[in-house]
């Protein structure tokens, strides 16, 4: 029998929820936009890519194994246990110095942190209800890990002072401490029954819906876009354009204020008017037109390249929060399978992006590589204009 509090307490499971996603958001977003430079200090630009193909080969394995280990563990004690070692970690950025430990440390990191925002996954599916509120949900939820990400790199843009990364890791590691405390909420959570991740069963249901894969694609071409922005924009816009860590700062910030300001409002469309597939394709046309614009800007004004990339986060936005809510509306929270091989998207679009911009980055100047990226979110139409949509 549905007892009268239980509302309640999952509206108050949720709010912590909100709160602790912030935390972390603010912690991972702290030093997103850093890393590549601060590897940059321990080996060349040309093997930055590899760090990050190997961590994501990694984290597809540990993807395999998640299902055992919430079985075994159960996802609240995971989430400890993932976040006691991402600690750790930041405070070896910090504090070592040695090539040897600090590459390794920082594959295993790279490894980690989706783990924590897949425990995550699990303790908001479980709180959302209904169908028809699953945009509203994951709108708000993306709305509050976007304010960190606007937030986030513009106060360690402004800590950066000749290359002093060890303080914005430092700082970063402190967000996770209250982060802990407010997840004690879910300490008794009670585990769904958790299955074994098989691939060959999972592709086979996936090319069997189609709406399930053309989704998924569309959230790897998105992923992409994300991983090139991460590794290689800073680079782009320090060394070639030659903007300082501050105006990097500053302009990030601006730039993603969309994933702050549309993505809420988005989905609350979707659910109510339009359904995900219109917006979804709009998204994927603007971010592609103005990608291609950017391998064409000579200037250095900062005014002219904060508009683009605001433009172009405008339609990666609409992206972020379609392809969220379409999938979470065909999922629930005891489908870990099908929800571990849409998150495998983040990693595999970390091993894809770095190929091929390396490939490109073989063949091209470097100011051409944004064309490519273009092109690989117009593709993203095709993948948009296949689903089904759900109104």
């Amino acid at each position: 029998m549905y007892h009268p509090f239980q509302r309640l307490r999952r509206i108050g499971h949720l709010g912590n929820l909100y709160v602790a996603n912030f935390l972390l958001s603010f912690h991972l977003f702290f030093v997103v936009y850093i890393n590549s430079s601060f590897l940059n200090q321990f080996t060349p630009e040309r093997f930055i890519g590899a760090i990050y193909i190997i961590a994501s080969l990694l984290g597809i394995l540990s993807l395999f194994a998640i299902a055992y280990l919430l079985t075994r563990f159960g996802n609240y004690r995971l989430m400890v246990f993932f976040t006691a070692l991402q600690i750790a970690f930041f405070l070896s950025f910090a504090f070592l110095k040695n090539t040897s430990f600090i590459i390794p440390l920082f594959i295993l990191y790279l490894v980690n942190y989706p783990l924590i925002l897949y425990t995550l996954d699990i303790f908001l599916e479980s709180s959302t209800t209904t169908e028809n509120t699953t945009g509203s949900i994951r709108g708000t939820y993306l709305t509050i890990t976007n304010t960190a990400l606007i937030l986030a790199p513009l106060v360690a843009g402004l800590m950066i002072a000749d290359s002093d990364f060890w303080k914005v890791y430092f700082a970063a590691s402190l967000f996770l401490i209250p982060f802990l405390f407010i997840m004690r909420d879910f300490k008794n959570f009670e585990d769904p029954p958790y299955h074994k991740l098989k691939l060959w069963s999972i592709l086979s249901c996936i090319f069997h819906n189609k709406n399930i894969y053309n989704i998924m694609m569309a959230q790897f071409v998105m992923r992409i876009f994300f991983s090139w922005m991460v590794i290689y924009m800073p680079i782009y816009l320090i060394s070639r354009i030659g903007f300082s860590w501050a105006e990097f700062g500053i302009m990030t910030f601006i730039v993603l204020i969309p994933f702050a300001l549309f993505e809420l409002p988005a989905g609350k469309i979707a659910d109510r008017y339009l359904g995900e597939k219109e917006l979804l394709s709009l998204g994927f046309f603007i971010a592609a037109l103005f990608t291609v614009f950017l391998s064409f800007i000579e200037t250095n004004n900062f005014v002219f390249w904060a508009a683009v990339l605001f433009t172009i986060r405008i339609g990666v936005s609409l992206v972020e929060i379609m392809t969220e809510s379409y999938f979470f509306k065909h999922v629930s929270s005891n489908d870990n399978n099908t929800i571990s091989f849409f998150r495998m998207m983040r990693p595999a679009a970390y091993i894809a992006g770095p190929i091929i911009a390396t490939i490109a980055l073989t063949f091209l100047d470097f100011k051409f590589i944004w064309i490519i990226l273009g092109f690989i979110l117009l593709y993203g139409l095709r993948f948009s204009f296949a689903i089904q949509d759900t109104r």
